[in-house]
């Protein structure tokens, strides 16, 4: 009779497991985004991303017909390009209060990035050409990095992130700022979605997660996260307030790592209600890495995430803009299987919204 329970019990619990299945295509959490875009924007070293060469994320032209691609735009950034990183471990300073808002000053730049992403979507919209579904936009929230003495001063008082309470008014700080700065913006094109929170682990975070992630919802804007394999907390990210996360199968970059790493990644999302994170590069031109990429889309696809599961897309900061204005037919090649797989998944998300 024990043999007997435990084995029912056992079957309840893998059913569960796998009834919670990846973060769905079309889901509340990620405020409907299927195909989420991570643009490197902010540093010095970026590209200025004026409307040419956003338009290599937006749509492609096919036989004469618009095809939209991504339908989610996070303008990330973890370092300023100038010495200083808006996370822990990419460079010896740290960013503070200036740095933050000059940030936010270059993701809304006048006919660049945000304010280019929209103008593009309004001339094709005076052309009567929309997508079915609002293209949304998801801002970096640089992290306030515990012990940091020198981010600056709030409401008069130097703030220092040894206290919790300090570093959460910072954050609190640049959350109003953005929403001030979209506001002003009028961006006719666009709805906000919310924040990432830039550092790929939850280190120093546990405590002070939730209550940003408090904040954030009570705007009505939404929690995203992409944890690096294997990061500190990338299980329980329900649990320290992200509405959406996305893991990085991290398999790419380095050509020792073997292709059973994209099914370890597909098995622990699919685990954790998670979605997926495609990665590649500018290498992705050489045919090692080509490999690489196409190892990517095969157990996306053999593990049902191209159909089923929310994607973000890490390219390299530049990788579709390089392939779409290649001159390689082969580059050309490149580009269109990865514009034919968002264009495919776009489809089935429309179907479901």
């Amino acid at each position: 009779m024990k043999s007997i329970l435990i084995g029912w019990l056992f079957g309840i619990l893998s059913m569960s497991l796998q009834a919670q299945g990846f973060m769905p295509i079309v889901s509340p959490q990620t405020d409907g985004i299927a195909d989420l875009a991570l643009i490197y924007q902010g540093g010095v070293h970026r590209p200025d991303w004026n409307r040419e060469q956003m338009t290599h994320y937006v749509y492609r032209m096919d036989r004469g017909k618009v095809d939209f691609l991504f339908d989610g735009f996070l303008f990330i950034e973890f370092k300023d390009g100038k010495g200083k990183d808006y996370s822990i471990g990419y460079e010896k300073e740290h960013t503070g209060k200036t740095e933050w808002a000059w940030l936010l000053n270059r993701n809304f730049e006048k006919q660049k990035a945000i304010p280019a992403l929209n103008e593009i979507l309004d001339d094709l919209s005076k052309q009567g050409i929309r997508p079915t579904q609002r293209r949304k936009v998801v801002l970096t929230l640089p992290e306030p990095i515990f012990g940091q003495q020198n981010w600056g001063e709030l409401n008069g008082k130097q703030l220092s992130f040894t206290n919790e309470e300090d570093r959460f008014e910072a954050c609190k700080w640049y959350i109003d700022a953005a929403l001030a700065h979209w506001k002003r913006s009028k961006l006719n094109q666009l709805d906000f979605a919310g924040f990432y929170w830039v550092a790929e682990q939850s280190s120093d975070g546990q405590d002070l997660i939730p209550r940003i992630a408090a904040y954030i919802k009570q705007k009505g804007l939404k929690f995203y996260w992409i944890p690096y394999w294997k990061a500190e907390g990338h299980g329980d990210w329900k649990k320290v307030g992200f509405d959406a996360a996305y893991q990085q199968p991290n398999h790419f970059f380095e050509e020792n790592i073997p292709d059973s790493r994209l099914d370890e990644a597909c098995d622990f999302a699919k685990a954790h209600a998670m979605g997926l994170e495609m990665e590649f590069d500018s290498r992705v031109e050489q045919p090692g890495f080509e490999k690489r990429l196409l190892a990517y889309i095969d157990a996306f696809e053999r593990h049902g995430v191209l159909k089923n599961a929310a994607m973000a897309y890490y390219e390299g900061g530049d990788a579709m803009m390089k392939l779409a204005e290649s001159a390689d037919p082969k580059n050309k090649a490149i580009y269109k299987k990865i514009c034919d797989l968002i264009v495919k998944r776009q489809k089935k998300a429309d179907e479901i919204r």
